[in-house]
């Protein structure tokens, strides 16, 4: 790609961009065996696809709809991005299809820290639970605050942490439809 013209960017070096003498532009995004192109420029992008094709074998899908667990919809308003199927994966994978959902993501009163005396937890599910609502806080910055604070407790989990987590799936039970609108 970078023979082609691509940079790689500093921020993930998954990303290639190309910037064209037009002032167009054509992203590449790499992940293991999953590929996005988009950008501004449509010949560009046919140029890439032909060169991908000589190279591997590929399918091209057509516009993007779902990839590692994010949906994508298009609409004239822009590009809305969510998680809904893998938040309502998640609550089936922890049995929480019929909890009661909150009305925010934390308790604004809890005070979370190092509880010695309150009973330990899972470590293993503890972070498993974390790790797939760190993974939803990048198109829902709504529970991002609250996901930075359970995830301080990681290498010790309590009760009151395990049930901060869950107090996050309960709100994100009623929110299922919620994501990022890129207008």
């Amino acid at each position: 790609m970078i023979g082609l013209g691509f940079k790689q960017s500093q921020g993930d070096h998954t990303l290639l961009i190309k910037h064209s003498n037009s002032g167009r532009v054509t992203v590449l995004l790499v992940y293991v065996d999953d590929i996005i192109v988009t950008g501004d420029d449509e010949g560009e992008q046919q140029l890439l696809s032909q060169h991908l094709a000589k190279e591997f074998e590929i399918k091209t899908l057509g516009k993007l709809k779902y990839i590692l667990g994010i949906e994508v919809a298009h609409s004239k308003k822009g590009i809305f991005i969510s998680q809904h199927k893998y938040i309502i994966d998640l609550l089936k994978e922890i049995g929480k299809t019929t909890c009661k959902p909150a009305s925010t993501p934390i308790d604004p009163n809890l005070k979370l820290g190092n509880v010695e005396e309150d009973t330990a937890v899972g470590k293993e599910m503890y972070q498993r639970l974390v790790g797939r609502l760190i993974y939803l806080s990048h198109t829902r910055p709504d529970v991002a605050f609250a996901v930075s604070l359970v995830s301080q407790f990681m290498h010790q989990p309590k009760e009151v942490h395990l049930q901060a987590a869950l107090r996050i799936v309960q709100y994100l039970k009623g929110t299922t439809g919620r994501g990022i609108l890129f207008e």
